[in-house]
Order: structure tokens, then C-alpha cells, then sequence
């Protein structure tokens, strides 16, 4: 089917339209795909909504067979990516085909090499939608669940497509899954761990306070930049993302699912615990209106979901390897899982965690969870 297939830019409002439609027209009816909201997609690609966009050139294509749209992919050069790892690497993200058209991923992908390639970049990776502080990866491994809010859709044939192509891995991250239903009672550790909290004069561990929302996004984001600054591939939030998520989660967070630990008053460490949207939205294709938003606030408020992901959590490097960092950040899990589980939450992801964070996923393990996705980054050099 090659010669049927043309790569075209998008560029107008009817073709950026096509490039969010895609996915819901492919994945339609597949029994692991959860439609993400519409309403957020379209922020995603807003220059307005989403801040982001600022320090980002974006191209977007689309793969056409005749007139039917088969596929899209996005290139971009992050200039915060550059600035901070100075590796000459250009981005790719937002990859769907169409599985009737195979011919469509090595072309996008090809697409892609030659617009960063023409930017002077040296090597591409990807998926990252846009960065690696949101959607990225590519889904190698966990296949037969649905994906959870703010994490990306896969299909086997993906990863294969990659490795055709020429592409290596770059890294893999993990989600892990556990049950608070079923994950007690706790291991000694834990409850070690948790006495050793209680006994202390100077570790606490408070849930957020709900009259200063955003003074509570912008210190826990401040304790994220912290923590994960040396992590690979780690690009900081800036003060008007930090601001924009605050304003995007209001809705989403209960401070029952988001705490902090503190030394002598001074807050070191936080654990963010959201419902899971997709699970709440699955059956909406997408859409809000007009009736579907009172549906959505009452499974999200009132009837609840059965399942939740962590997406944001960590500790000031200062006390990373010290006790009472372990101590506070199982103090912290476990005070969500306590509060939540009583609201029906049993099944809680954690992700994404690097393959390289060890530490991490020991204490992840610890809260009785186990991986059960991978996701991959891959490379090329162009």
C-alpha cells in the first residue's frame, strides 16, 4: 500500500482536528482502550492552555491514504530539553496507525528524522507527548489492561514497527499496580517504619490543606523539580506550568489522596494520589456534552471509581538515602492508601518509575505492588 500513502503537515484548523480524532476512530471498541477526554486533548495542542507549547517548534503530520486520514506523528525540538542535556535530540511523539496500513509508521517516523534532521538535530527520541513530564513511552509490555489517566494507549504492533526502523532502546520505565484491598496486612517493615514516624518529634506527615490549593501545588512541585533533577532525562516545571496544573487538577484532587512529609515543620516529600479519569470517563468517547459532565462528577464525586494512579510523588535529595526519607515516603503511601480505600480505590498505579530508580521501586514493592506495564523510549541517530 505505499504508493497509496502521502505524508501531509498539518497545518489548518480541519487538519489539527484530524490529528486529535484519530486515535478514537482507531481504537474504537478495543476492550483496553480508555478515551481520554476530548475537552483535554484539544488543551494539550492549545498554545493558550497548554504553556508548555512556548518553548517547543512543532510540526504535526498526518499519513493519508487517498482522502482517509491512516496515521499522524508529531516532531519537535524542546529548547528546555536542549538547555538542560545539551545532546542534540529532537522528539517525536503522538505515533497511531491505522494496523490495515504498515507501511504508515516507517513513513511518519521517516517524516519525523528529516524535519528534526533539517533543525540540526543529531539523534530523535521518543514518544514523548510533548515531554517527559507527561504522556511517554511506548507500551512493550502489559498489553491486556487499559491504559490509566495520563498514560498512553499501546499496541503490540508499535514496538515492532520501532525495532524495524532502526530505532534502539533508550529506556524503560514501569508502572506498578497494587490492591489496597488485598495488600494487608503490611509488611513489618512498613509498620516499622510508620512507629518510627509516630515516635518522632521531628517527622510528620499532613494531608494537603485545602484553603491554600495553590500554594500546596507550587510547594510539592518545588519538592518534584528537587527530587527528580538528576534523574535521566529530567527537564524541570516552570512556574507557569506549575500555576496551569494547579488551575487543571483543582477538580481532580481530594486531599485525602494528597499528603506531605515534613522535618521539624519543613515540608520534604509529598505523594499525589488522583482517581482515575479514564476509568470514570470509559464509556463517554471522549465527550462532556451536552449531558455527559453530570455523568462524569457523579462516578468521579458520588458513586466513585475502583481505581486510582499516583503520578506525581517524591523526596528532597537531602534525605533520599536517609531513614527518615524511607520512612516518610511509606508514611505517605500508606496514609493515601488509608484515606482512599475507605472510598472504594483498590486497584492504585504508580507511575512511571525509571528502570534505572531501584530505590524507588523497593519502596514501591514495600506497599505490596509489582509492575505490570512497561513502557519504552527509544533512540536513533540521525
Amino acid at each position: 500500500m505505499t504508493d497509496r500513502l502521502r505524508i501531509v503537515q498539518a497545518t489548518s484548523p480541519a487538519d489539527m482536528t484530524a490529528f486529535m480524532e484519530l486515535p478514537y476512530r482507531l481504537y474504537r471498541g478495543e476492550p483496553t482502550w480508555r478515551p481520554p477526554l476530548r475537552m483535554l486533548q484539544k488543551e494539550q495542542f492549545n498554545p493558550k492552555k497548554n504553556v508548555g507549547l512556548a518553548r517547543l517548534d512543532v510540526a504535526y503530520w498526518l499519513a493519508k491514504a487517498g482522502d482517509k486520514v491512516i496515521g499522524r506523528i508529531a516532531s519537535f525540538v524542546n529548547h528546555v530539553h536542549l538547555e538542560v542535556h545539551k545532546d542534540g535530540s529532537g522528539h517525536f511523539g503522538f505515533l497511531d496507525t491505522d494496523v490495515a496500513y504498515p507501511d504508515a509508521q516507517p513513513m511518519l517516523l521517516k517524516q519525523a528524522e528529516d524535519w528534526l534532521r533539517g533543525k540540526g538535530m543529531t539523534t530523535i527520541g521518543g514518544p514523548y507527548n510533548f515531554s517527559v513530564n507527561e504522556e511517554c513511552g511506548m507500551l512493550v509490555d502489559g498489553f491486556d489492561t487499559p491504559q490509566m489517566m495520563m498514560m498512553p494507549h499501546g499496541a503490540a504492533r508499535y514496538p515492532v514497527g520501532m525495532e524495524a526502523a532502526g530505532y534502539a532502546k533508550a529506556m524503560d520505565t514501569y508502572a506498578f499496580l497494587g490492591n489496597t484491598k488485598d495488600g494487608y496486612p503490611r509488611p513489618p517493615i512498613v509498620e516499622k517504619m510508620q512507629a518510627y514516624i509516630n515516635k518522632s518529634s521531628s517527622l510528620n506527615i499532613r494531608p494537603m490543606r485545602k484553603d491554600a490549593f495553590e500554594e500546596e501545588i507550587t510547594l510539592a512541585m518545588d519538592i518534584f523539580n528537587d527530587a527528580w533533577s538528576n534523574n535521566w532525562n529530567y527537564i524541570p516545571y516552570s512556574d507557569a506550568q506549575v500555576q496551569h496544573m494547579a488551575r487543571e487538577m483543582k477538580l481532580l484532587i481530594d486531599p485525602a489522596g494528597f499528603w506531605f512529609g515534613e522535618v521539624d515543620g519543613v515540608a520534604k516529600g509529598f505523594v499525589l494520589m488522583l482517581p482515575n479519569l479514564n476509568e470514570a470517563a470509559h464509556d463517554l468517547d471522549g465527550r462532556l456534552f451536552p449531558f455527559d459532565w453530570a455523568k462524569l462528577l457523579w462516578r468521579l464525586k458520588v458513586s466513585g471509581v475502583k481505581s486510582a494512579r499516583i503520578p506525581l510523588m517524591g523526596i528532597r535529595q537531602d534525605i533520599q538515602k536517609k531513614r527518615s526519607g524511607s520512612a516518610l515516603m511509606l508514611s505517605m503511601f500508606e496514609a493515601c492508601y488509608g484515606a482512599m480505600r475507605p472510598r472504594g480505590i483498590h486497584d492504585v498505579e504508580m507511575s512511571w518509575i525509571l528502570e534505572l530508580n531501584v530505590d524507588v521501586q523497593n519502596m514501591i514493592r514495600l506497599s505490596t505492588a509489582s509492575i505490570y506495564k512497561t513502557y519504552r523510549l527509544y533512540t536513533k541517530s540521525l
